[in-house]
């Protein structure tokens, strides 16, 4: 059976107030003409019968009577016997038929709005952003980066945490929060920064947020104003450098080599800089550690400038050779100049969006509020079953399992690339992390880069994470991945590159 289209029903307009002087007959019939042609009453539109209408706007009957019969003698409306009065399919005059008129409006105003020039828009339609669904791949095929085991996570513990929060004795929690997060929270994240990373802190300046790229845009509105130069890793992690190029400020590319951030290359490239972005626990993508030396040279340079770090606490957790390094925050002398950011979205899942700052004392307030006029405050359901998984030891025990399993996997990536990948790529040794940024020993990054893609296999070009030209390479993960399907990819990856 033919589908038909189904025509508007009965509608009553809002058609304002009649203006002094025109009799209601004219007011309702100039108000009814207009929204025909404005397209507000559709061609094929119902409209109420006469009586419904004069009831509706407190009209007589006879008024509105006359209103229809001069719209119907103008060809604007149709009467057929059992369907009521519509509004005609076509106007008596074509080049007032709603639809042009309005496809003509539209057509104008577009025209008006077209390609509108702000920095933002520019600098976006330049920029391919990290986290676009092309740079996710559903089902995570080998070797994609920076992504965990999700199947290793203990779900039925968390379902477990989660309904008790959800018990009518609680539905608080189902309020608005505290804009710093959970005080419950807080402390849990201050309990354990005391533990794994050698910082004591007051949970007071502990701010909790949805991501650190969150929490280094504050860091650009607050601490980095106008065209402030701000010190970027080179290579770095691209979300932080594209918020970067999008903020205004002035970016200066500092080189990056086995020992992290070249911090003479950033004092003679930009001294005055307001702020510097580092990983130094594990740098992001090379994964080396930040030298003690240069650690120095970095918080003399912030003490002597008043300027600031932002500290992306980046897989710091997940050091498979020995324990893992004290944070750069935890230093004497860096209260006042490091902002210590971390993330739940590595360490448990990513749909988790939690993570937190530690904030200089004299910082705290504001960036408390800025975080409340961007956001109001994180997840407070998530928070609070994150501070039970904390709290009752969950979550130490998750890391713990995880460094383990991670390191196993480590050891079956590296075993593998050297029984396939002889003199096609060169895996350098696997410290800590959930990837690695390999060398790549053929000349065309981007032809094997498009070759792995071909045969099933989802890496990152090194190129993607640089500013500065370096020989070829990939940054290749391991971690979501058992033995059988590292051993099954590697051979795909060999095929490929070699063919």
């Amino acid at each position: 059976m033919p589908f038909e289209k189904v025509a508007p029903q009965v509608v009553f307009l809002p058609l304002g107030t009649p203006e002094t002087g025109v009799s209601l007959q004219g007011w309702l019939y100039e108000s009814l003409r207009g929204a025909i042609l404005g397209g507000r009453l559709p061609a094929g539109s119902k409209l109420p019968s006469t009586r419904a209408m004069a009831e509706h706007y407190g009209l007589a009957r006879g008024t509105v009577q006359a209103a229809y019969q001069q719209l119907l003698s103008e060809g604007y409306l149709q009467a057929r016997t059992g369907s009521g009065t519509r509004v005609s399919e076509v106007l008596p005059d074509p080049t007032l038929n709603a639809g042009y008129v309005r496809r003509k409006v539209i057509a104008k105003r577009e025209e008006e709005r077209a390609a509108p020039q702000t920095p933002w828009l520019n600098k976006l339609a330049e920029i391919e952003p990290i986290f676009s669904r092309r740079t996710a791949p559903s089902g995570l095929r080998p070797f994609f980066p920076h992504r965990g085991d999700i199947n290793a996570f203990p779900i039925d513990l968390w379902r477990k945490l989660h309904t008790q929060q959800l018990r009518s004795s609680r539905l608080s929690m189902l309020l608005d929060g505290d804009p710093a997060g959970l005080p419950a929270l807080r402390e849990a994240i201050a309990g354990y920064l005391a533990i794994a990373r050698g910082v004591q802190v007051s949970p007071q300046r502990i701010l909790v947020l949805g991501s650190v790229q969150q929490g280094l845009d504050i860091c650009l509105r607050l601490l980095a104003p106008g065209d402030s130069q701000v010190w970027m890793e080179d290579p770095g992690y691209p979300g932080a450098r594209q918020l970067m190029d999008i903020s205004g400020v002035s970016r200066v590319d500092v080189p990056v080599d086995s020992c992290g951030l070249k911090v003479d290359d950033g004092l003679r490239l930009a001294p005055g800089a307001r702020l510097a972005y580092v990983t130094p626990s594990r740098q992001a993508p090379l994964g080396g550690e930040l030298s003690p030396a240069r650690r120095l040279a970095l918080l003399r340079w912030a003490a002597e400038q008043g300027s600031y770090i932002f500290e992306d606490d980046y897989d710091s957790e997940y050091r498979f050779i020995a324990k893992p390094i004290p944070a750069l925050r935890s230093m004497p002398g860096a209260e006042q100049s490091v902002i210590l950011a971390g993330t739940f979205s590595k360490l448990l899942f990513p749909s988790i969006r939690l993570a937190y700052l530690v904030v200089p004392e004299h910082l705290i307030e504001s960036f408390t509020r800025a975080a409340a006029l961007m956001s109001r405050h994180a997840n407070s359901l998530a928070q609070a079953v994150l501070a039970d998984f904390i709290h009752e030891g969950h979550f130490d025990r998750h890391v713990r399992r995880m460094r383990k399993l991670y390191a196993a996997r480590a050891d079956a990536f590296a075993e593998a690339a050297h029984k396939h990948w002889r003199g096609l790529i060169e895996v350098p040794e696997i410290r800590a992390g959930m990837d690695i940024a390999c060398r790549l020993q053929v000349e065309n990054e981007q032809d094997a880069f498009a070759r792995l893609q071909a045969a099933g296999i989802d890496v990152l070009p090194l190129a993607s994470y640089c500013v500065a030209r370096r020989g070829p390479g990939l940054v290749m993960g391991f971690a979501p991945y058992d033995e059988r399907a590292i051993e099954e990819a590697a051979q795909a990856v060999a095929r490929a590159l070699r063919n």
